[in-house]
């Protein structure tokens, strides 16, 4: 009787095993089209700079924006959050006590269209940005 026992209760665990689906898992961070160095040129400054975008490595989808609107390089960064292919950039103090908010979209493989608001010693500017990979 222990050796049925024993079979029936082992034909079940096997039974169980086989019958799971493996979970999916995909490791495919959102953030990586946005990542890396990019070449600016945008309507509300006339000459072209570059911005470096990081991953935060404490969020699955916060970004960081060196030199964003050029800021400059030596003030804390921009920060946005990137959801599918949107960065939003909510309002936050940059530079030089500058207030920005906006968002960028992908548009393609490289490059990135973006429309933020810019105030800077009280004059609003709206501007719109495109980031092409070099």
């Amino acid at each position: 009787m222990k050796k049925i026992s024993f079979f029936i209760l082992s034909f079940f665990l096997l039974l169980g095993v086989t019958s799971c689906v493996d979970d999916v898992f995909t490791d495919e961070d959102e953030r990586a089209a946005f990542l890396g160095t990019w070449v600016v040129s945008e309507t509300c400054v006339r000459f072209n700079y570059e911005v470096e975008i990081k991953a935060d490595t404490d969020s699955d989808t916060k970004v960081f924006l060196y030199n964003f609107a050029l800021a400059g390089l030596e003030y804390s960064p921009a920060y946005g959050f990137v959801k599918g292919n949107v960065v939003e950039i909510p309002s936050q103090t940059i530079g030089d006590d500058w207030t920005v908010k906006g968002s960028g979209y992908l548009k393609s493989a490289g490059k990135i269209v973006w429309n933020y608001e810019i105030v800077i010693a009280g004059d609003q500017s709206d501007c719109q940005a495109d980031y092409d990979k070099p």
